[in-house]
């Protein structure tokens, strides 16, 4: 008799043992753990991914003057310009580097650091405020590239060290794949979506 009831014993902690675990570590109402990062994969885009798009208005100067052995001005080189020019910039990342870890109620998303994605300069807003170029020194198609070159560098450096920005990207990124972690079947009021971000 001792034995049965310690066998029913063994059996009801069993069985109440199990049902906490199924309640508790079971994700997505039987999906497993090992297939949550698929699950979560298909969700989210394949690729790279926008979060914030910074556009800029810039003014673009600049002015030379052709130097004999760099120590003398020769007459009739000297010139300048004066234009403004926009352009946006993308940050966000690239969605293939992203880890999904899952424990418990808690589905962890380690994202990659943010980058710059693409650069683009809009030639139609093109605004010539001044121009004066020497007899002989005269501005080029390919004077006017180069200067834009140099000036998209300049952009980028100053994007790049703008940790503001960088800071908006992520918050954006996470406020989107949130939402559409959490509106998933089986993850809504059951699941926390938590990120972690390289810097």
């Amino acid at each position: 008799m001792k034995k049965l009831i310690t066998i029913i014993i063994i059996l009801a902690i069993g069985a109440g043992g199990g049902i906490f675990l199924a309640n508790n570590f079971a994700p997505f109402n039987g999906i497993t753990n090992m297939n949550i990062t698929s699950t979560v994969k298909q969700i989210l885009p394949a690729a790279e991914f926008a979060s914030l798009v910074y556009h800029y208005a810039d003014i673009i100067t600049h002015s030379d003057t052709i130097r004999l052995f760099d120590l003398i001005n020769i007459p009739f080189t000297e010139r300048r310009t004066i234009y403004t020019i926009d352009g946006a910039i993308k940050l966000g990342l690239n969605c293939e580097k992203i880890e999904i870890t899952s424990f418990s109620d808690t589905i962890t998303l380690n994202m990659p650091a943010i980058e710059i994605l693409s650069h683009e300069i809009y030639p139609d807003t093109f605004n010539l405020y001044d121009e004066r170029s020497g007899l002989f020194n005269k501005y080029s198609i390919e004077d006017s590239f180069a200067l834009q070159t140099i000036q998209r560098h300049e952009r980028e450096k100053k994007v790049s060290e703008n940790s503001g920005l960088f800071a908006q990207a992520r918050t954006s990124a996470e406020h989107q794949f949130r939402g559409l972690l959490e509106n998933m079947p089986g993850i809504k009021n059951k699941y926390k979506i938590e990120f972690k971000w390289e810097l």
